[in-house]
């Protein structure tokens, strides 16, 4: 199978050769600027939906209220402060991460109770989670938060059931049962880490928490829950997918034509994605222009990329074949996203190999 990929790779490049469409950079550089715009701008936004394995811009119909999503947000600082960890939650900005292991992606899941119905004596909360990363995402860490609401003083019984349905929701299964004594209003948390990650596994989206009661509470969720108070399942994710080793490269500025990195940056408002990206308002993509001569080919510290090597390749095997050097990216850097998926979650991930820093010449 290799074998077949690299002999239609080596194919299409002959033939984009033949038609002088040797170089990415160079053929940029002979559109108009208005049409470079535009060809960044789409470049960019299949890049971004590609790397986050969305098929399309997700069509966000009841966003989150800042309310809660801010809310969510206090109450994992705040567990994070309390276990003595980092306190970086998605949307911190400034906060600073340790990079995940080569070929891994970590994700920051925020799914709200999507809906509820009322038990005899209690409620069911029903979450989906992102269809993106069913399957072959490893579940590190998963959290039930609910703001309780107590009667009257003294000590209340709950029983917090987290089950797994099937796609009707008609049948459910019980994953694991926990009893709690609520002495007083607040917010309360329950690890559901193994429960997430074995819907993770089944290739099941669905989770309902059902919430039962002694008789005559009614419901232990405080009325008016959906802003401020409204449950949530926060989870830590991490996937394993390809990933570019990347190399220190060449950078310039000023008035030079040769190979170097120009600034080009996204509003994510302008294109009219600020309704399902809510961190950051835009993305500095940055590209590489500029003359690469032939002598510059395979210099000490340039790029020695796999497209370098296809090249190669064609020029020993067809000396015809006029293929020059190419101005490439030769270091990049990941962008950090918060986002709603198609589901409504709140994700955030740093997507590798997204934000050009260096260009240099194959």
């Amino acid at each position: 199978m290799p074998t077949v990929v690299a002999f239609l790779l080596l194919s299409l490049l002959r033939m984009g050769a033949a038609k002088a469409e040797r170089c990415p950079a160079c053929g940029l550089a002979e559109l108009p600027p208005s049409t470079q715009r535009d060809v960044l701008i789409a470049l960019a936004k299949r890049s971004i939906l590609a790397k986050l394995r969305l098929p399309d811009r997700p069509n966000i119909t009841h966003p989150t209220s800042r309310g809660a999503l801010t809310s969510a947000l206090r109450r994992i600082r705040a567990q994070r402060a309390d276990a003595g960890v980092s306190p970086g939650v998605p949307g911190d900005g400034g906060v600073q991460h340790p990079r995940p292991a080569v070929g891994l992606q970590e994700y920051e899941i925020l799914s709200f109770a999507e809906s509820e119905s009322s038990t005899f004596r209690g409620v069911r909360l029903h979450f989906h989670f992102t269809q993106e990363l069913a399957v072959s995402t490893e579940i590190l860490q998963a959290t039930f938060y609910f703001f309780c609401a107590v009667p009257s003083p003294g000590t209340h019984p709950v029983t917090i059931r987290v089950l797994q349905t099937d796609p009707a929701g008609l049948n459910a299964t019980v994953l694991s049962e926990t009893r709690l004594e609520v002495r007083r209003a607040g917010w309360l948390t329950l690890d559901v880490g193994q429960a997430v990650q074995s819907l993770f596994g089944q290739g099941s989206r669905r989770l309902t928490v059902e919430l039962e009661v002694a008789e005559g509470w009614g419901s232990p969720l405080l009325a008016g829950h959906r802003d401020a108070h409204w449950p949530f399942v926060a989870a830590q994710a991490r996937a394993r997918m390809p990933h570019r080793v990347q190399r220190r490269g060449i950078d310039c500025s000023g008035t030079s034509r040769m190979c170097c990195r120009k600034e080009f940056f996204m509003d994510f408002k302008e294109i009219g994605w600020e309704d399902w990206i809510i961190q950051p308002e835009g993305y500095h993509m940055n590209y590489c222009a500029g003359l690469c001569p032939l002598h510059m080919a395979g210099s000490p510290g340039l790029a020695t990329s796999f497209h370098a090597a296809v090249l190669n390749l064609i020029k020993a095997n067809n000396a015809d074949a006029a293929v020059d050097s190419c101005c490439v990216p030769t270091q990049r850097r990941p962008l950090s996203l918060l986002y709603y998926d198609r589901d409504s979650n709140i994700i955030k991930t740093d997507i590798p190999d997204m934000i050009v820093d260096a260009c240099g010449c194959t």
